[in-house]
């Protein structure tokens, strides 16, 4: 076993030290760009597939602009004052230039955290409001994908003159890569267009990292070429939110180049699984609730043998996240179940209830929380306190023993593990 090193993880606006032995699973290290409005301007100017931003727009244009709420480290304050200046000087004046939270199907924001992600005098300056999913009065009907999927997406979106989407890039559960095409679908569509993207998550091409041959990335393009966005501004970050690169310009073409730097950046290779692993979803706001930190367990579990352990930190101090995820885990034995009620009627919410609960029977899982411990062994994990990590860290050691292979990931809601030699796929 390795020399025992100390570690930092990120828990909720804090961080938790824990002395672990093994392997540091982290991002390769990228030189953070200097001057980061600078970085912007010059991708506005210089983009990928398309005119650039000022050349676009016309006086007399209403523009729609796309931005993440607050379940993403977004960095939206930094993107947002560059594109309006562009705007500005375009002809286009803040009158006629409007801000929608992409909250896809998440809950409704507060006027604080609204303020936080637009920045105070953007907010100050420009109308913003959240996008709603199940308000059917709000929604148009664009057109119907491949796969069957009717898109309905924001009426005042739809009906502006210019698009722009902003967003960040990193690894996806089911889409592959955030960023790009999700900004419109899922970001601004309606809650039937999501649910019927979402019900792709059994299907095996729809993973992280894959673009090419993942049906709901596919559909989620097909209803965004729909929507015809006219430019994006999308940020690649450091796990401690530091900008790395700024691409802009076509929603495919420059988001792809992104999720190129992502894969430079992010993806980790692993020689092979490990018997224990100790990792954080990486802090706020990537542990703002169980239904976003249970993206970074996932990710952790790619380097976890079968049967193995993990002690995950993750302090989710908005609860499980949306209703329909307790309710499952309340009215549900087992993923089995859970899954048969998935395929009878597909719930948005009850599809991470059903995740959860499987790594809960593929691994030993010991969450790290603030969630109520019975929800937790609903869950089918073992809770612990805070107070209480470290002696569970020396436990799950000893459980391991001296010869076990342990790994620290102390970013998963962003690193996604790469394993050399291929594990079974588990059912």
């Amino acid at each position: 076993m390795h020399s025992t090193a100390q570690c930092d993880l990120p828990y909720g606006k804090g961080r938790l030290q824990v002395s672990i032995p093994g392997d540091r699973l982290v991002p390769r290290e990228a030189n953070p760009i200097g001057d980061e409005t600078r970085a912007v301007m010059e991708a506005l100017e210089n983009p990928i597939g398309t005119a650039p931003l000022h050349d676009i727009v016309r006086p007399g244009e209403r523009v729609a602009i796309v931005v993440n709420d607050i379940t993403r480290l977004t960095r939206t304050d930094l993107m947002l004052p560059p594109i309006i200046d562009t705007l500005n000087a375009a002809g286009i004046p803040d009158r006629d230039i409007f801000i929608v939270f992409a909250l896809g199907i998440h809950r409704r924001q507060t006027d604080e955290e609204r303020k936080l992600i637009a920045g105070e005098e953007t907010y100050r300056r420009i109308r913003c409001f959240d996008h709603i999913a199940t308000d059917d009065a709000s929604l148009v009907e664009i057109g119907t994908t491949s796969f069957g999927n009717r898109v309905e997406i924001n009426r005042e979106v739809w009906e502006a003159d210019r698009i722009i989407l902003t967003g960040e890039i990193i690894y996806h559960l089911i889409a592959g890569y955030s960023g790009g095409r999700k900004s419109l679908v899922p970001g601004v569509a309606g809650f039937r267009t999501t649910t019927f993207n979402h019900r792709m998550i059994f299907d095996p091409d729809c993973r992280s990292g894959k673009l090419d041959g993942n049906p709901a990335h596919e559909d989620l393009l097909e209803g965004c070429r729909m929507g015809d966005p006219d430019f994006i501004v999308n940020v690649v970050l450091s796990p401690d939110g530091k900008l790395i690169r700024v691409v802009a310009g076509h929603y495919d073409l420059a988001h792809r180049e992104g999720c190129r730097t992502v894969d430079r950046m992010l993806r980790v290779e692993v020689e092979a699984p490990y018997d224990l692993i100790v990792a954080s979803a990486g802090g706020f706001p990537l542990d703002i609730d169980l239904r976003q930190a249970h993206k970074g367990m996932e990710n952790a579990c790619q380097a976890l043998r079968p049967g193995g352990s993990i002690l995950f930190y993750a302090e989710c101090p908005c609860g499980a996240g949306i209703g329909s995820f307790e309710d499952y885990v309340r009215r549900y034995r087992d993923d089995f179940e859970m899954r048969e009620a998935l395929s009878r009627e597909f719930v948005v919410g009850g599809h991470k209830a059903y995740w959860v609960a499987r790594l809960g029977r593929l691994y030993n899982v010991h969450l790290v929380s603030g969630l109520d411990p019975d929800f937790v062994r609903r869950c089918h994990f073992t809770p612990v306190s805070p107070a209480d990590h470290e002696a569970a860290l020396r436990n799950l050691l000893r459980q391991a023993g001296a010869d076990a292979r342990v790994a620290a990931i102390p970013y998963s809601g962003v690193t996604l593990p790469a394993v050399q030699i291929a594990q079974e796929v588990l059912s």
